[in-house]
């Protein structure tokens, strides 16, 4: 399984983290692969004072962030237009706006359990 680390700075994220909790991974314009899209979830291991140390869960098929817009409430919404272009932020979202955008979507069992099948066989 792939993971992750999210650092920005002492004292973020502005809100409690703990291992369990889910991560909706919005990646910026920046990014060049999944630019203004969400190719899955991070399940969080563990949570510093700056650091965010979690699991990647992929999507087959990536959230596109009209789709996002679509799904947040309004101040889920206003967050999310608050975030720009930059990298490294994070924010709370309601269960409902974080429900709503993941809602059918289906996890890409090949590319997170890839070399688990491939040692099976």
């Amino acid at each position: 399984m792939d993971s992750g680390v999210y650092t920005a700075g002492e004292g973020y994220p502005p809100f409690s983290t703990a291992a369990g909790d889910v991560l909706l991974l919005y990646c910026t314009e920046g990014y060049g692969a999944y630019q203004k899209q969400v190719p899955g979830i991070g399940v969080v291991l563990q949570a510093e004072i700056d650091a965010i140390y979690y699991s990647w869960i992929p999507f087959t098929q990536a959230i596109p962030k009209t789709l996002i817009d679509d799904s947040f409430e309004p101040g889920d919404s206003i967050k999310m237009r608050q975030l720009g272009i930059r990298s490294h932020s994070v924010f709370n979202v309601s269960k409902q706006s974080f429900a709503r955008t993941v809602a059918s979507r289906a996890i890409a069992w090949d590319k997170l359990l890839g070399p688990l099948l491939k040692f099976s066989n």
